[in-house]
C-alpha cells in the first residue's frame, strides 16, 4: 500500500524542520524527506542569527543549548575599513542582546532532531524526491528514493517544497517567479577556521571588513573555537574558473591585512563552499495540493544576515495557513493568499533594503572615496545614534521603511557631532 500522510515536506533544513515541528504541534502526520545526511553543511551559508530568529525557535520549543551548543554569544559587531574601525553593541531585543554565528551542520541537525521529537512527525535522511505524483492538476504525493534503493510512491493531502533555491517542487509545478532581481547578483564563498587570532581583547564578535573593489569580507567567531570567514562579491568579479574557487577564496581573504594577520598559524577545518549568482526573488506560494517555503519560496541575498529568519518566519506563516485550511476557516486558495501576504509583510521591506545595500556596498566602488567623504563616513559610523539605529535594523526592531524616514535626521546629527568628537579627542590627546 502507498503510505499516506497529512503533509509531506521535501527538505529538512531550517524551513522544513521548523514547519514540521509546528505541524506536529497541530497533531498532523508529517513526513520530512531530506536528501543530505545530518550533520552536514549546506552549500551557501555562513549565517548569523539574531534575537528575532531565536524567538521563533522558542515558539516551537527548540532548545538554545542544543542548536547553539559550544557557540559563543556575539554581543558586538565591528566595521573595519582600512582608514578607520568602529564597533557597536547589539541592542536588547526580546530579552537578548546577542547573536550567534551558528555552525549550520550543528544547527540543522538539532532542528531536525527536535522536529522528530513530535510523535506524529517522521523523517528520512539520504532520500531524494525525483518527481511528483498528480491527479489531474493537483499534486497528491512524491516519488522518493532512499540512497540507492528503489523508487517509492508516498501520497499526502499536501506536498511542501522546503528544498531550497533549486527546489524540485518549484520546478515540477512550474511555480511562477515573482519580483525577481538579477541585475546585481553576488557570489559567496566561506569556510570555518581554527586558531584564528582574536580581533581585540573584548570577546567574540562579528567583523565586516573592507575587501577590494566589488567584494567584502566577514569574520565571525563560531562554534568550538572556530571562526567563519566569508567572502561575498560581484558575480562578474568573483568568478573562479572550474576547480579554482578555493584558490580565489584564499587569495582574496589574505589580501586584507588584518585577516592575513589573524589567520597566521590558523587551520582551515572545512572545505571552501559557496554559491555563484545568488538570486533575489519570490515565487508563487503554492497551488492545488502544494506550497513552497523558505528559499524555495523567497530568495534573499545573504549580505544582511536575514536568511535564517526568513526561513523560520515563512515556516510559521505557512503553518498558520495550513491550520486555517484544515480547520475549514479558509479554502486552500484563500489560505495561500493569506500566507503570501503575511510573509511579504515581514520580509519585503528588508528584501528591498538588502538590494540597496548590495548596490551601495558591493557594486559601488567605495575604495577610492575622496578624503571628505571618508571623514563623513567615519563620523557617521562612530556616532552612537547611527550605531544604535543600525543595530535596531539588523535585529528587526526598526522596519526598513521607518529607517529610511529616520536616516536623514540621524545622518545630519552624526555629521554635526563628528567634528566636535574629533576636537575632544585632539584636546584629550
Amino acid at each position: 500500500m502507498t503510505p499516506h500522510y497529512d503533509v509531506i515536506i521535501v527538505g529538512g533544513r531550517p524551513a522544513g524542520s521548523t514547519l514540521a515541528a509546528r505541524l506536529g504541534r497541530q497533531g498532523l502526520h508529517v513526513m520530512m524527506l531530506e536528501r543530505a545526511e545530518f550533520p552536514s553543511l549546506p552549500a551557501a551559508s555562513s549565517p548569523i542569527i539574531f534575537a528575532p530568529a531565536m524567538q521563533l525557535l522558542d515558539e516551537i520549543g527548540a532548545p538554545e543549548a542544543d542548536y547553539a551548543r559550544a557557540t559563543p554569544r556575539i554581543t558586538r559587531m565591528a566595521i573595519h575599513r582600512n582608514d578607520f574601525q568602529t564597533t557597536y553593541d547589539f541592542p536588547i531585543t526580546k530579552g537578548r542582546n546577542y547573536a550567534y554565528a551558528i555552525d549550520r551542520a550543528r544547527f540543522d541537525a538539532a532542528l531536525w532532531d527536535h522536529a522528530l521529537g513530535f510523535p506524529t512527525v517522521e523523517g528520512r535522511l539520504n532520500t531524494s524526491v525525483t518527481d511528483l505524483l498528480w491527479e489531474g492538476d493537483r499534486v497528491i504525493g512524491v516519488v522518493a528514493k532512499e540512497g540507492k534503493g528503489p523508487e517509492e510512491h508516498l501520497t499526502a493531502d499536501l506536498v511542501i517544497g522546503a528544498d531550497g533555491r533549486f527546489s524540485v517542487v518549484a520546478r515540477k509545478t512550474e511555480a511562477r517567479v515573482i519580483d525577481e532581481h538579477q541585475e546585481e547578483p553576488t557570489t559567496l564563498y566561506y569556510a570555518y577556521w581554527k586558531n584564528v587570532q582574536p580581533y581585540d581583547d573584548h570577546g567574540p564578535l562579528s567583523v565586516a571588513y573592507e575587501g577590494g573593489p566589488g567584494f567584502g569580507l566577514l569574520v565571525m567567531d563560531s562554534a568550538d573555537g572556530t571562526a567563519a570567514i566569508t567572502l561575498e562579491g560581484r558575480a562578474d568579479l568573483v568568478d573562479p574558473a572550474p576547480g579554482q574557487a578555493e584558490a580565489l577564496y584564499l587569495d582574496l581573504i589574505q589580501r586584507q591585512p588584518d585577516i592575513a594577520r589573524r589567520i597566521q598559524g590558523a587551520e582551515r577545518v572545512t572545505p571552501v563552499q559557496g554559491m555563484k549568482r545568488i538570486g533575489n526573488l519570490y515565487r508563487q506560494p503554492g497551488g492545488p495540493g502544494w506550497a513552497l517555503v523558505g528559499d524555495a519560496y523567497h530568495q534573499h541575498d545573504p549580505l544582511d544576515g536575514q536568511g535564517i529568519f526568513n526561513a523560520l518566519f515563512t515556516a510559521k506563516s505557512l503553518a498558520w495557513a495550513i491550520h486555517y485550511w484544515r480547520s475549514g476557516e479558509k479554502d486552500w486558495p484563500a489560505a495561500l493568499e493569506w500566507y503570501d501576504e503575511t510573509a511579504r509583510i515581514k520580509t519585503y521591506g528588508m528584501f528591498r533594503a538588502t538590494l540597496q545595500n548590495v548596490r551601495q556596498n558591493i557594486y559601488a566602488d567605495n575604495t577610492q572615496m575622496p578624503e571628505w567623504a571618508l571623514t563623513s563616513l567615519r563620523w557617521m559610523m562612530e556616532d552612537d545614534s547611527m550605531r544604535d539605529l543600525m543595530g535596531k535594523l539588523m535585529t528587526r526592531q526598526v522596519p526598513p521603511e521607518v529607517m529610511s524616514v529616520m536616516m536623514p535626521g540621524v545622518m545630519a546629527g552624526a555629521l554635526l557631532r563628528g567634528p566636535l568628537r574629533d576636537l575632544r579627542k585632539r584636546l584629550a590627546g
